[in-house]
């Protein structure tokens, strides 16, 4: 999966990220409105970007841009980064208000840590439309990165949505295995692509 390497420090205002488009469920089947997501890597952090052009529903618990707990059981949009030694990986929780969640596994769904921990210098940013249409951003700190998870090149990653709740349709950029949905297949990630 690709990742634009930018030089320059990227910010929210003026964010012009390349899009990739998510337009099959989890079945298969052609998704009306199909999800976007962008990845970007600027000199001190990962940026990931998602946005959907649809109503979207937010869970009534999750302040915008604040750290909450349990988004997926609404429209969210989630990055997984897999250890590039080991079978440890990360989930990162983006809902379309910004709210946004993560844990560390040290293997398919076996959680590091009891507590939920939030990363430090993680920066999350969102905007909706009169419409609905929705667009949110995180930043998370390369050096939490690199130190926990190894990474870099040859790292492997995910991207997934979650949309249309109440009555779920689960997306997968990397094709995962399995007649229900499961998106904690860590060796079915993509392998990072970085861009110059």
């Amino acid at each position: 999966m690709r990742i634009d390497q930018q030089r320059e420090q990227l910010c929210w205002e003026g964010l012009d990220p390349s899009w990739s488009m998510v337009d099959r469920d989890w079945h298969g089947q052609s998704v009306a409105v199909p999800a976007t997501f962008a990845l970007a890597m600027d000199p001190t952090h990962l940026w990931f970007v998602a946005a959907r052009e649809k109503r979207a529903s937010i869970s009534p618990y999750a302040a915008p841009c604040q750290f909450a707990e349990a988004l997926w059981r609404y429209d969210v949009a989630e990055l997984f980064i897999k250890d590039a030694h080991s079978d440890r990986y990360l989930e990162f929780n983006l809902a379309p208000n910004g709210a946004w969640w993560s844990a560390e596994f040290t293997s398919p769904r076996v959680k590091a840590d009891n507590e939920d921990i939030p990363i430090v210098g993680v920066k999350t940013y969102a905007k909706i439309s009169g419409d609905g249409c929705w667009q949110a951003a995180a930043s998370i700190p390369l050096s939490f990165l690199e130190s926990d998870f190894s990474f870099g090149q040859g790292s492997r990653i995910n991207v997934t949505f979650i949309v249309d709740s109440p009555e779920q349709k689960f997306l997968s950029v990397a094709e995962l295995r399995g007649a229900k949905p499961d998106f904690h297949q860590p060796h079915c990630f993509d392998v990072v692509e970085l861009n110059a």
